[in-house]
């Protein structure tokens, strides 16, 4: 079989989709979030791996927000079919000579447990770094009302507040593994300008003028009964006083007022603001896992 990796393009979303969903079944995404992708302002090489009919075979995406760090990102998409660990490779090939190219020297790679992607990885010489997991809550009773922090006020952002959201994100996720600033307009670009926008899914936590917390929700893409927070931050000031359960409370609230039947949400599974653990007693439970594969380029 020959293998081509050539550029992404908008005329291929149909095809990606249907490539992701194959890969993931469990994480679907639908036209609009794929289109949201491959418009981004990012610095990102988006690509397709096509068979000599033009069918695809996988999609990738390699990105340098962090090359400032010396290193680049791939998520990879590779379907469970024969010859899988060729496609895989040709992947690989392709991020790590555009990767060294850019004079770039580690790269990261996600894979999901038990996946072809791990076992290739291994093969090349590519390391566990981190895990991540995806997390849900089935929604079969109204959940427990929040039960906010003294001070606090709540309620959905005003049009314009956008950027003191955004701020108080960057802030929030400071500390976290491998945090680097983002743009405000690539974030504005995933979560204000996307189809799936909804500035009535999302909390803002206020202790008088200071913005606390905030919860972004959405509804996953291709599953209109699964609400999903697509992130959840508390600032340092504020934390360890119930704020991140009440925040995720309200969230299932939301959803459960709609009709949602689940609330989903990712975690790094290394997360050393004990997210997790709040999410366990909030009742949610992993559904997959995601493992960060990384390897030094010479």
């Amino acid at each position: 079989m020959t293998r081509t990796v050539r550029t992404a393009t908008e005329a291929d979303v149909p095809a990606i989709v249907a490539v992701i969903n194959e890969a993931t079944p469990a994480i679907p995404v639908d036209d609009a979030e794929v289109r949201t992708w491959l418009t981004s302002p990012e610095e990102i090489d988006f690509a397709v791996v096509a068979d000599e009919r033009g069918d695809l075979l996988a999609y990738a995406d390699l990105s340098f927000h962090d090359a400032g760090s010396g290193r680049a990102w791939v998520d990879l998409y590779v379907p469970p079919r024969p010859e899988a660990d060729e496609t895989i490779a040709a992947v690989l090939d392709w991020a790590e000579a555009t990767a060294r190219g850019r004079g770039l020297g580690l790269l990261r790679v996600d894979s999901s447990p038990g996946s072809r992607v791990g076992t290739v990885l291994v093969a090349r010489g590519y390391r566990p770094a981190r895990h991540f997991f995806r997390m849900r809550i089935d929604l079969a009773a109204p959940p427990p009302e929040p039960d906010w922090p003294d001070g606090i006020t709540v309620d959905s952002p005003a049009r314009g507040e956008e950027r003191a959201v955004f701020d108080a994100v960057e802030d929030a996720f400071a500390d976290h593994w491998e945090w680097v600033p983002a743009r405000f307009e690539d974030w504005a670009h995933h979560l204000v300008e996307s189809e799936a926008f909804d500035a009535s899914l999302w909390l803002v936590a206020r202790d008088g003028e200071e913005i606390a917390g905030v919860c972004i929700c959405r509804y996953a893409p291709g599953q209109p009964e699964l609400g999903w927070v697509r992130e959840l931050g508390v600032r340092r000031p504020w934390r360890r006083r119930g704020l991140g359960t009440a925040l995720l409370l309200g969230a299932f609230g939301l959803f459960w007022e709609r009709g949602a039947k689940a609330v989903g949400l990712g975690v790094d599974g290394e997360n050393t603001t004990g997210a997790v653990g709040l999410y366990e007693r909030a009742g949610m439970r992993v559904f997959h896992r995601f493992d960060i594969y990384e390897k030094e380029l010479t």
